[in-house]
């Protein structure tokens, strides 16, 4: 696999554990084992697309029964937010 930064050949697949601010601005939820990629030279780091995937759930999902920590897996089995539900 080839790094996006210094397009060498010396990436490995891996996680990490990140923070994400919620759609209310004041509070934050860490997300654990996120997919990312690691350089031997360039460090660790989280693709955009999988940064998108996890910012478009984090804004979507309905996360109001779960902890402000919550792995990868859980957030995308996360249900989604009932947009139209009247209260």
């Amino acid at each position: 696999m080839e790094c996006i930064w210094c397009n060498e050949d010396k990436v490995r697949e891996t996680t990490k554990d990140g923070y994400w601010i919620m759609p209310d601005g004041a509070t934050s939820v860490q997300i654990l084992r996120v997919p990312a990629l690691e350089c031997v030279d360039c460090g660790l780091y989280i693709e955009d697309e999988i940064n998108q995937t996890v910012e478009d759930r984090v804004y979507s999902s309905d996360l109001s029964k779960y902890p402000n920590v919550l792995t990868y897996e859980e957030l995308l089995k996360a249900p989604m937010l009932d947009l139209f539900k009247l209260k």
